[in-house]
């Protein structure tokens, strides 16, 4: 009740425009203070995914991943994957055009045209000297998968798995293979 009662004591006293003005500087003041403050630890933005790994790091985490998915289907049981890659990860570096155009003459009257493009990268200063400017990163296209499960002498988990992996990686079914896995001997 304290808090309402100071409230409208501010909101009703002369010096509504001094309050204001005070709470804006503070708002002010704070935003300032936040972009002081790096996005994270290492001062790199979220959304630099790609940035600095490796395919085979690329693939470890990509089959990590199927394989935890692949485990929650009913009736796979324990489960190991496999993920082959066309291509690594490619960087599509900054660009710059430059067109020149010459029209000469020649002694019979006949003028002639010569167009020459030219496609520089773009470099920049960084924090480790010059580099290229990479606009973007594709991630490497999957060539093929195989995954070994003990429920893939059924049918229907059969299915069940390529469905899914073909769905999470947008391949085909040809590019997926499904086997059983070994049963282990106890002794």
């Amino acid at each position: 009740m304290e808090l309402k009662k100071y409230i409208d004591k501010i909101m009703s006293s002369k010096d509504k425009t001094k309050y204001i003005v005070i709470t804006g500087m503070i708002g002010i003041l704070l935003i300032a203070i936040s972009t002081l403050i790096p996005k994270n630890s290492d001062g790199k933005t979220e959304n630099s995914i790609l940035k600095n790994v490796t395919a085979e790091t690329y693939v470890a985490q990509l089959e990590k991943k199927i394989n935890s998915m692949i485990s929650q289907i009913e009736g796979v049981g324990s489960s190991e994957v496999v993920i082959t890659l066309e291509n690594g990860i490619e960087n599509v570096y900054a660009n710059s055009e430059r067109k020149t155009s010459d029209c000469n003459e020649n002694i019979s009257g006949k003028s002639t045209n010569r167009n020459d493009t030219q496609h520089d990268v773009v470099i920049i200063d960084g924090s480790g000297g010059k580099q290229a400017l990479v606009i973007t990163q594709k991630e490497p296209t999957v060539k093929g998968v195989v995954v070994v499960c003990e429920g893939a002498d059924n049918s229907v988990i059969v299915n069940r798995v390529t469905d899914a992996v073909t769905k999470s990686l947008n391949i085909k079914t040809n590019r997926i293979s499904v086997v059983k896995k070994q049963q282990t001997k106890n002794r």
